[in-house]
């Protein structure tokens, strides 16, 4: 299931998970997710989920609603795109991160370690394999 991620100063804020096969964004407090900004319309996007194929996989695409100040995913204007894993979405002063595990290889799935820092944890970046050379 797909996500997105608010960031703020440059850090990760409230997750939303998009659950429905369309998610509004807009000024108005009828949408899935309403924000409070004079830049927004009031229906400023759309998120669409759509069927790939019968394994339950899901393409999104994010639509413009004629807004007056644009939707922009990773500071390009946009009517119509679809949307990749870790695109940043700009609707007026807010960013969204996009996060799509849906299509994920879970084989890839990160593992989480713990730090000495109560609380916080890290992923690792894999260890290449290597191959050693024999010498004689």
């Amino acid at each position: 299931m797909a996500t997105l991620v608010q960031i703020k100063d440059g850090s990760a804020g409230i997750r939303l998970r998009i659950d429905k096969p369309q998610f509004r964004i807009g000024r108005a407090t009828e949408n899935e997710i309403s924000i409070d900004d004079e830049l927004v319309s009031k229906t400023h996007a759309v998120i669409e989920a759509m069927p790939l194929d019968e394994r339950a996989s899901l393409d999104y695409y994010i639509q413009d609603q004629a807004s007056t100040n644009g939707t922009f995913v990773n500071d390009a204007r946009v009517d119509l795109h679809k949307l990749s894993n870790g695109d940043v979405i700009r609707i007026g002063m807010s960013n969204f991160r996009f996060l799509d595990d849906t299509n994920d290889d879970p084989a890839e799935t990160a593992q989480l370690h713990k730090t000495w820092i109560p609380g916080v944890f890290v992923t690792k970046p894999k260890k290449k394999k290597t191959t050693r050379k024999k010498t004689k």
